[in-house]
């Protein structure tokens, strides 16, 4: 019959060298340029509403 090892540990160290992950970012993957345009589109248009309701009066 073979005799029985002791239990033992495997330990996992981390690594020395930092790895580069970058920021999770809260934005995400939103591409703030086409948003930009889409509120660049809107604006104009509903600007122009209130001061042309000013001029009537």
């Amino acid at each position: 019959m073979r005799a029985q090892s002791k239990p033992f540990i495997v330990e996992v160290k981390s690594s020395r060298r930092t790895e580069r992950r970058q920021s999770a970012s809260i934005w995400g993957n939103l591409d703030l340029a086409a948003v930009a345009e889409e509120i660049a589109e809107e604006l104009p248009q509903s600007a122009a509403a209130p001061a042309e309701a000013a001029d009537a009066q």
